[in-house]
Formats: structure tokens, sequence, C-alpha cells
């Protein structure tokens, strides 16, 4: 999967790079953590609607299900099966992250707003990720959509401060410099980028990353995109709902498709 992605993203010249635990299985293993599940990657959020363009229209779609999602903080690619809403209901379908790399305030009343936004955004997005309903997932989707939009209004001109929103993004605030020029590292039998001052990035995350946890600790990293499974249904319904990031409207008597970007 990882190499089918890298092959998009460096046909179209995108910088992306290994985070977390993908950085560190990369310096510490050559390759995977041994424990770890997933592959986590970070692109530039302003690249991201190219990224997320340039996925859904190079990558194999009988293999490749790209989700733009309508309720989380990130969009995902997963790998179709053969009974591909099972396994999205019990959580067994292999995907990888796509991670934004945010412009993130540097004054302090805009981070206020930006922090209370983000966290509004977690909150809503967990909350309807347990919604079961369809039509109420729909109705309320353009509530996590509008807290994103509100954090991507916040960041001054020129803000040099960066943040990834995990629910530890208030603690992993970085200079932008430090992702920089992507640096090429082995990873199993193929490469892949790391940031440029990645030592300083997974210290500041991590601490003594190069020691692996004791044994009781070496678990992955047990999260799965959040609700996929209704995304996935909408989309073959052909349903219209607010996506976090982008609007999407379908043009059903002309049987064509138009989206229009929220950047």
């Amino acid at each position: 999967m990882y190499k089918d992605i890298a092959a998009v993203l460096d046909a179209h010249g995108f910088r992306y790079y290994a985070l977390y635990g993908t950085a560190i299985g990369t310096v510490r293993h050559n390759g995977f953590i041994p424990w770890d599940d997933d592959i986590d990657l970070g692109v530039w959020a302003e690249d991201l609607p190219a990224v997320m363009d340039a996925l859904e229209s190079d990558l194999d779609k009988d293999r490749y299900y790209v989700h733009d999602p309508t309720a989380d903080t990130h969009p995902h690619v997963m790998l179709r099966t053969e009974d591909m809403e099972k396994d999205l209901g019990s959580e067994q379908t292999p995907f990888i992250d796509i991670f934004p790399i945010e412009r993130y305030p540097e004054g302090r009343f805009r981070r206020a707003v930006s922090f209370a936004a983000v966290w509004g955004l977690h909150i809503w997005v967990t909350a309807l990720n347990r919604v079961r309903s369809l039509a109420v997932h729909r109705m309320l989707s353009w509530i996590p959509a509008g807290h994103m939009r509100l954090a991507e209004l916040m960041p001054e001109e020129g803000s040099r401060t960066t943040a990834i929103y995990t629910t530890a993004f208030a603690k992993e605030l970085f200079p932008a410099d430090w992702y920089g020029t992507p640096v090429r590292h082995r990873f199993e039998d193929t490469e892949i980028p790391l940031p440029e001052k990645w030592d300083l990035l997974l210290t500041a995350e991590f601490g003594d990353y190069m020691t692996p946890p004791p044994e009781d600790q070496r678990t992955g990293a047990k999260g799965f995109p959040l609700s996929v499974l209704k995304d996935y249904i909408m989309e073959k319904r052909g349903i219209n709902c607010r996506r976090i990031r982008r609007r999407r409207f379908a043009c059903r008597r002309r049987g064509c498709s138009f989206r229009a970007r929220r950047r």
C-alpha cells in the first residue's frame, strides 16, 4: 500500500513525511516497528486538496478506497476487501493515515480560539462516530466541518508554527522548518522520507525514541478511521454529506459530479 501511495505522491511532486511510529520504526528498525500495525504519513495542509485528487484519480479504484471523511480529523487510504462493509464494521481493513501538517497561530488570542476549535472538532467527530443513523450523521456533519474551518482561519499570515490535529496537538507545536526538505531513509525493502530535522521532532514528541518501550507496552496504534463505514455506505448510495475539508455536490440528472474546494 505504501509503495502505491508513494508512487502517486512522488509522480506529482508532493512533499510528504513518515510520522509518529512510522518515523521511529524507520530510524530504529529500518522499517516497521515489529509490533506496529499501520503507517502514518504527513503532507502539508495546503497541498491536501491536490493530494486527495491525485490519490483518487491515480490509485487503482478496485484495490483502494480513498476516505475523504465527514467526521475525522484526517483522510485515509483503505485497502478494499472482498466484503468491505463487513470489514469496515469490524475494523479489520488495513489503512494508511494521511495527516495534514497545519499552520498554527502564534498570537495568544488566536491560539485560544484555535485550541477551542480543534477540541470541538475532536468532541464532535468522536460523538458522530457513535451515531448509527445516516440521516442524523448527515444532518450534523456540518458541525465538525465548521470547527475545522474556524481552526483554518486562525493562523496569521506567515506563521511558522505547525500542528497536526491529534488529541496531543497542543504539546506538539513545532517550527515548520523541522519538516523542511524530506530526507530519504531505508524502510524495509524501499525508502521513505523523514522530516529534515527528524531527530529534533522525534525527541520533542517521544523523548528517548531509540530505546524500545517495556514489552507490556509494545502495542500498535489501535485506532481506526472514524465514521468510515457510514462514509463508505453514503458514497455507494450517492448521498451527499458535508466533508471536513471539502464539499461535494452531485449532479444526479446529468450524471456528473462537481467538487468545491474549501481552500
